[in-house]
Order: C-alpha cells, then sequence, then structure tokens
C-alpha cells in the first residue's frame, strides 16, 4: 500500500504516472519508522537517500559552530524530504532532518531512484514539478526576510502552517522566522 501513496503523490500533479507502468519501473522503497527526536540524516555526515513521508513531520535544522540551532524549514506527509546538495553532489550534509514525531516513510538511494526516474519522461516531471514548489517556498522565505517585519513573518508562519500551531516548541519557531524566543514572546503578547 504505501507505494501505491507514493506512486498517488506523484500522479497528484495530474502528470501521467500509472501503478502498472510504475511496477515496471523496478523502484523499491524500503520502508522505515524513526522516533520522535530521531534524525533522517545527520549534519556533517553523508546523505544519499530521499525519503518519501507517509506519516509524520520533520524539520530541517543546523547547529552553527558556535552550538546555536536553527530551524530552517518543515516537511510533512505526503511529502519527500532529503539533501538536494548532499544526495546530487555526493557530500556531506548542511543540515539534520528530526522527526518531530513518528515517522513512517520509505527510503530511496538517491542514485538509484534517479537513474530510474531519467527513463520514465512522467516520473521525471513530476519530479521537477516538486522541486518547482520547493523553490517557490524557498523565494517566499527569503522575501519575508527581506520584505516583511518580525511580526508579519510570525503571522505568516501561522497561517501556512496550522498543524505546527500547537505541535512544535516557539523556540522552533523563534528560531524559523529569524528571532529570538523572546521577541516572539512579546509579538505574541502584544497580538493577544
Amino acid at each position: 500500500m504505501h507505494m501505491e501513496d507514493f506512486i498517488q503523490f506523484f500522479s497528484g500533479s495530474n502528470l501521467n504516472i500509472d501503478t502498472a507502468n510504475f511496477d515496471k519501473f523496478g523502484l523499491k522503497g524500503k520502508l522505515k519508522h524513526y522516533k520522535k527526536g530521531q534524525q533522517l540524516i545527520t549534519q556533517g555526515q553523508p546523505a544519499p537517500k530521499l525519503f518519501f513521508l507517509i506519516k509524520g513531520m520533520v524539520r530541517y535544522m543546523s547547529v552553527s559552530a558556535e552550538g546555536k540551532e536553527f530551524t530552517q524549514s518543515f516537511a510533512f506527509a505526503p511529502g519527500i524530504s532529503g539533501s538536494t546538495r548532499a544526495m546530487t553532489r555526493n557530500v556531506d550534509a548542511l543540515f539534520s532532518i528530526e522527526a518531530l514525531d513518528d515517522v513512517i516513510c520509505l527510503e530511496f538511494e538517491w542514485h538509484v531512484f534517479f537513474e530510474k526516474m531519467q527513463s520514465q519522461p512522467g516520473f521525471m516531471a513530476a519530479y521537477n514539478h516538486l522541486l518547482e514548489n520547493m523553490f517557490i517556498k524557498k523565494e517566499e522565505r527569503e522575501f519575508a526576510f527581506v520584505q516583511q517585519s518580525a511580526e508579519q513573518r510570525y503571522l505568516t508562519f501561522l497561517d501556512m502552517n496550522p498543524q505546527l500551531r500547537n505541535k512544535i516548541s516557539l523556540k522552533m519557531i523563534a528560531s524559523h522566522i529569524g528571532i529570538t524566543p523572546i521577541a516572539l514572546s512579546r509579538i505574541r503578547n502584544k497580538l493577544k
């Protein structure tokens, strides 16, 4: 059933990928379970896998040389996760991916995945569509840092991520929107 979820996720962009053709494709994911707090990939380590999240949510986070933690982004099921840079360049990851709750996913070896994907134009087009969406989110986040106040970024975060509202710490939210927890506390008090 999990491969059907994966196929449906990629076919959701109205591109032509069906189960029969996908079975011929021969791509097999390994079903994995990560408990809350476990890392799917670790900053500074090789990260050659792509993850299809079946259940749960993760955060992308990095730690500076001084030990300060930064929350970069979040991913939710159903969705994909991984370090594009680490996978495609075969280098260490610049960030970790941490399970924010119990995560069930399919793990794919990136090089096998990419090789198979190249032989299927519909699958490659679906993957390109997913990458476009990721770049759009990245651009919107960068715009927010340049053009929005901290309060606007907080309100946008709540609007765009209602599923996170009561599930993550205020420290993670503050880090994600680029302010201190104290500044976030002031904003929250002002909005009450």
